[in-house]
């Protein structure tokens, strides 16, 4: 699949293929979250897109339990009264956590005030489930619930990594947005793919401010694009010619040299952001 720009590859076209959105002349957007926060805002006429990196925190890496979205994966979490009830994938003993459930356990964190707003823990609490040391951190299941017989934890500085990557991925929607001179609420539609498992909490994903407060039935998750794509194209010789249009009419804006995108990243580190106008639906306040 014909790529479009160095950070801008091959699984981003796929994934206008397999949402669809160049074949309409209403205005929508895609996000694929990954290594990099590819975004694609366009319709039948035109597409431009931006890519950030966000770092692979949602896919697993860079925290010590966190992993892909497959079995033993921890997918949902509810923290309530101090108790944390979650569901892993395949409903086996936790062996990790995936996207899904670190979007989860960031906001149940937050809207519990068992970290603030800035991601640091509230050392007043005095959580059981809260291990102070260098790095602080919360444990999410105990040892008896886990199939390797240890606490799965977050730590402090897993949750910084967390909040600096949903940080880029929502200021490079912000900035494209912006840059093509339109707000969210004129996106008819938003798509979200990457490998979060089997579903994605759109609400949470709201309130951390990773994706933006519109409508949340103008928001889909579609899961792995890319893949769904290249299934596409794989089946049909016009797909693939389509591929090669659509990659070659993408006006790729290159963030590094986009002045505002620095701002807008530096004002989305905060639990959902600095402008709390942004996310009016938004309040962690119980």
């Amino acid at each position: 699949v014909p790529s479009v720009a160095s950070y801008v590859g091959g699984d981003i076209v796929a994934g206008v293929i397999a949402c669809g959105m160049s074949d309409h002349p209403e205005v929508r957007c895609l996000i694929d979250i990954g290594t990099n926060g590819e975004i694609v805002i366009g319709n039948s006429e035109w597409l431009v897109c931006c890519s950030a990196s966000a770092g692979p925190a949602f896919e697993g890496a860079g925290a010590r339990f966190g992993m892909r979205a497959s079995q033993g994966a921890i997918e949902k979490i509810i923290i309530h009264d101090g108790k944390v009830n979650f569901e892993t994938i395949g409903n086996t003993k936790a062996r990790g956590i995936c996207g899904s459930g670190l979007i989860d356990a960031i906001y149940e964190l937050a809207i519990n005030q068992i970290i603030d707003q800035d991601g640091k823990f509230n050392q007043i609490l005095n959580d059981p489930r809260l291990i102070e040391d260098d790095d602080p951190r919360y444990v999410l299941a105990y040892a008896g619930e886990t199939e390797m017989g240890e606490h799965i934890t977050i730590s402090e500085s897993e949750i910084a990594n967390l909040i600096k990557s949903k940080g880029a991925v929502f200021a490079a929607i912000k900035s494209l947005v912006d840059y093509v001179g339109l707000r969210f609420d004129q996106l008819v539609k938003i798509y979200v793919a990457g490998g979060f498992g089997s579903s994605l909490n759109i609400p949470k994903a709201i309130s951390i401010g990773l994706l933006p407060d519109i409508d949340t039935r103008n928001i889909q998750y579609i899961g792995n694009s890319a893949l769904t794509g290249a299934r596409m194209i794989l089946l049909s010789k016009a797909t693939m010619q389509k591929s090669r249009d659509i990659a070659r009419r993408m006006t790729n804006i290159e963030l590094s040299n986009y002045p505002p995108f620095m701002n807008e990243f530096i004002a989305s580190l905060f639990l959902p952001h600095t402008d709390a106008k942004l996310f009016p639906s938004v309040n962690y306040r119980k």
